[in-house]
């Protein structure tokens, strides 16, 4: 009796074996996976010296952040908290299901006309080689986030469109795949200089500094440039790194060109070594045609631009590549 209860007990035991291991192999003991957004931070660009209101002297940019991540940033109004307006951001799971983590506030921005994300990017201007210069840094900045640029629309879950295209005082996001770029016009994009000596700094723009958000990778939310400053002129001189990095695009200027016609074009982005390649695809017509290529320094590609008149291609945008980095429908060429 004995010995056939332990032969009972020996094969429930093994049943209970062979049914958790099936269970594993067919999912259901996976976790569910969190669709999180990736920050990432493109040098500074636009770089220039003016005067201040009072004047004084202050360097002005332009700053452009972007998800690289596997879910899209998405931001919503809550109650209303000892800050401000709470916000919460949504993180969305492969199940379907999400859940809301507070990650700041909002506060309505009297100089854009338009609510912000408070403490979304904190500036700073480091010396390098400028005797008795001493470190500055802007305010920690707000933003309006919403899908101003496309980056890379080739990521899984990216729109081909902008999704988010609006500040609005409810939600607000960025797409996978897509940037939010402010220019150094806005109120907000600068640093004040004044009494700083000519010379060598470290332009650093640091997204989530606070590390409120919830993301795929926190350690890439940094970029930084090398800036020659000279009385009233800014010049860049590539990373604050000697490695060249990933190389990405984040904008050509201007970004159009009328068919039959030639147009000098600046590229910005990262990761650019003498010798990258720029090159115009996936649209129709006449394709542009770049010459007169030149490696400025890493973050900086110029060029002359030929696009012959003629064709009946529907789609006349096209997409900047450099390298192996695309900018997806960053070209257009106007009839």
């Amino acid at each position: 009796m004995n010995s056939r209860s332990s032969v009972i007990g020996f094969r429930f035991a093994l049943f209970l074996a062979v049914t958790v291991l099936m269970f594993s192999q067919t999912g259901y003991s996976q976790q569910v996976l969190q669709l999180r957004p990736n920050i990432q931070t493109f040098p500074a660009s636009d770089l220039a010296v003016a005067t201040t209101a009072t004047g004084g002297k202050e360097i002005r940019f332009t700053t452009m952040t972007w998800n690289s991540g596997n879910g899209k940033l998405e931001l919503w109004a809550g109650e209303t908290g000892p800050a401000g307006q709470n916000v919460y951001q949504r993180v969305y799971l492969d199940n379907g299901t999400y859940f809301d983590n507070l990650a700041g506030t909002f506060e309505y921005h009297a100089a854009h006309m338009h609510f912000h994300f408070e403490d979304y990017a904190f500036y700073s201007l480091q010396p390098v080689n400028a005797p008795g210069a001493s470190q500055r840094t802007g305010q920690k900045t707000t933003f309006c986030l919403m899908d101003t640029t496309k980056v890379n629309t080739r990521l899984p879950g990216a729109p081909n469109k902008p999704f988010y295209g609006g500040c609005g005082d409810v939600t607000q996001g960025m797409s996978v795949g897509w940037g939010d770029r402010y220019g150094s016009y806005l109120e907000g994009q600068s640093i004040d200089i004044t009494g700083n000596p000519d010379g060598l700094y470290r332009l650093i723009i640091d997204a989530d500094p606070e590390n409120r958000l919830l993301e795929t990778d926190d350690s890439d939310n940094a970029s930084c440039v090398l800036v020659s400053i000279t009385g009233f002129t800014a010049i860049p001189q590539g990373s604050c790194t000697t490695s060249t990095g990933e190389v990405t695009v984040a904008s050509i200027t201007p970004s159009s060109i009328a068919a039959g016609t030639v147009i000098a074009v600046t590229v910005t982005g990262t990761g650019f070594v003498s010798g990258s390649k720029l090159s115009f695809e996936n649209g129709s017509g006449s394709r542009p045609v770049p010459t007169n290529v030149v490696v400025v320094n890493p973050n900086t590609i110029t060029a002359n631009v030929t696009v012959k008149s003629g064709g009946t291609g529907r789609d006349r945008v096209w997409d900047v590549r450099v390298d192996s980095a695309v900018l997806a429908d960053g070209f257009a060429v106007v009839p």
